[in-house]
């Protein structure tokens, strides 16, 4: 009995230690690499892109990332004052206005719930700060549903001292497929044409390393809707194309500085003067991107105005 019992602990001290702890590591590494059974009847989804929604806007720097025209007239961000729609381009100091921003979901299978919009404002011009204005929140159904777009209404009271102001909404969802559509801008001036109609705005270079900046020219607006079509092919996008836009014969538009350097944190006022031919009357839109050798900064849309 004595010696059974010697033999026993020798053992447990010299081996018995090495075999458990085996036997653990054995128990724990095959957990993991078993997966526990499924039942057959269940179907395993395991894909994130089948629950994740894909909130948007009209959202210009995502536009022209795939090569097509914008407008900075944005068509899903208004404002209102007392319920009547308003300009962007003809606002009021120290005046309280409902922006109101439409979201759209491009997911057919997981809504937007709850999601942050925030507002925000700039002096009006190309790479210039945005400041804070406030947020909201907003719900929008699946791709097709009676659930979208989704509205949000934000309350902007205007800076006291008079001046012109563009607008930014940005979407901030939890999780989202597409980030890149998220930021939409309204960036529009309106001016009547006196031989010529001149427009000024601030270009600041908000990057890290001097920049020369270069404009390109277009007069594109958002066309009318066409009936739905199975197939939206190449010649569809080509109609969204800047070149398919040109500034109409017989306007002349100056631009100056043509290619301003500037240094980061720098700035300059960049005229636009648009000469509308003698026999124009109505509205005419020029849109004004800047680009520099780091790509897209931005852009402005000017519309001139001759009564008859």
């Amino acid at each position: 009995m004595f010696w059974s019992t010697v033999v026993s602990l020798l053992r447990t001290v010299l081996y018995g230690w090495a075999l458990s702890l085996y036997e653990l590591l054995r128990r724990l590494f095959g957990r993991r690499q078993s997966p526990s059974p499924v039942q057959p009847d269940c179907v395993t989804i395991d894909h994130p892109a089948f629950v994740r929604p894909d909130p948007l806007l009209y959202s210009q720097e995502a536009l022209i990332a795939q090569g097509l025209a914008v407008t900075w007239d944005n068509p899903d961000i208004s404002l209102l004052l007392a319920g009547v729609p308003v300009s962007s381009s003809s606002l009021q100091p120290g005046t309280t206005y409902d922006v109101q921003v439409r979201v759209w979901n491009n997911s057919l299978d997981a809504p937007v719930v709850a999601m942050p919009v925030r507002l925000s404002y700039l002096d009006f011009g190309v790479g210039t700060t945005p400041i804070s204005v406030a947020s909201g929140t907003v719900d929008v159904g699946v791709k097709g549903s009676i659930g979208q777009p989704g509205l949000v209404s934000i309350p902007w009271t205007t800076p006291s001292t008079p001046g012109h102001y563009c607008l930014q909404a940005l979407l901030d969802p939890v999780d989202d497929t597409d980030r890149s559509n998220n930021l939409g801008q309204e960036n529009t001036d309106v001016v009547a044409a006196h031989s010529p109609a001149t427009f000024t705005f601030l270009l600041r270079n908000d990057t890290r390393r001097a920049r020369t900046y270069r404009f390109e020219l277009d007069a594109y607006e958002l066309p009318g809707r066409e009936p739905c079509a199975d197939d939206h092919g190449p010649a569809d996008l080509d109609r969204h194309r800047a070149h398919r836009h040109p500034v109409p014969d017989g306007f002349v538009v100056n631009v100056t500085p043509q290619q301003p350097t500037l240094g980061p944190g720098d700035a300059t006022t960049i005229t636009v003067n648009v000469e509308p031919p003698g026999a124009f009357v109505g509205r005419q839109a020029v849109n004004v991107n800047v680009f520099h050798g780091g790509g897209f900064a931005g852009g402005v849309t000017l519309t001139t105005v001759k009564e008859p």
